[in-house]
């Protein structure tokens, strides 16, 4: 199993669909304890888990506030699908980000461009000695070019080697995630629940299709998850846009910049 979160995880593999992400991590954050759901006729009520928050990274922890806030609890209207675009003011994207690069550097993923920094400094003082010399033109030039290159250092990310350890496991995980698999049995559920948020990460499609129905379908609902009896098939209920799709749908709308 990988050992960083789904939001830093998905910075690793390059995954860009900001739904997408907060998706796999509500999940994550459910199957890890710290949130469960009821759902209602009508919507849903999105309530602490059995865990406290207290000690979780700072990526998990700023998206866990986020949805309970400081009611302490996020009550969902249905809606009939994912917004067409992000304009929620609950779930700030730009602080996830940040909380997501506070993460990275924490567990060490996050590497120093010693090589570009050290480079940037033999072109200034190879700038600096040429000015001295009269050669004032060439200078500029040099130092023109560290000042760009110290610009372009600072703002690319650079992957650390642990960074890059991590990244092959999340994709020998998608790469284990799409082979078939035979049907699941009761006593497997919850490792595929466990398995979910990253399902729902790393698999697009055809493939997360094929995957839920090899692992989840018709097996016990997940325990972070309650809803009304309706006489209806709870497992596909589950996987409906009266369950789990529904829930990640109306919870987008509260997604923003």
């Amino acid at each position: 199993m990988p050992e960083s979160s789904c939001l830093v995880g998905s910075w690793l593999v390059g995954r860009k669909n900001p739904m997408q992400i907060v998706m796999c991590e509500t999940v994550a954050l459910a199957e890890d304890g710290y949130l469960r759901v009821t759902a209602y006729e009508d919507g849903y009520v999105i309530l602490p888990g059995t865990r406290s928050g207290a000690g979780l990274p700072p990526d998990r922890a700023a998206l866990l506030n986020a949805i309970l806030g400081r009611e302490g609890e996020l009550r969902l209207r249905r809606e009939p699908g994912p917004p067409a675009s992000l304009r929620g003011t609950r779930i700030s994207l730009a602080q996830i980000q940040e909380s997501v690069t506070k993460a990275a550097r924490e567990r060490g993923y996050l590497a120093r461009p010693y090589y570009l920094l050290f480079s940037m400094t033999i072109a200034v003082l190879s700038g600096g000695f040429l000015m001295w010399r009269g050669n004032t033109s060439t200078a500029l030039l040099l130092c023109m070019a560290a000042a760009l290159l110290g610009t372009w250092s600072l703002r690319k990310t650079h992957i650390s080697k642990a960074g890059a350890a991590e990244q092959r496991r999340l994709l020998a995980l998608q790469a284990s995630l799409r082979r078939p698999s035979r049907p699941a049995t009761e006593a497997e559920s919850s490792l595929g629940y466990r398995l979910l948020p990253w399902a729902t990460l790393l698999l697009d499609g055809e493939d997360y299709g094929r995957w839920y129905a090899d692992n989840l379908f018709d097996v016990e609902l997940p325990r972070w998850w309650a809803q009304d009896p309706d006489g209806q098939d709870q497992t596909l209920r589950f996987v409906s846009q009266e369950g789990m799709k529904g829930l990640l749908h109306s919870l987008l709308h509260h997604v923003g910049p």
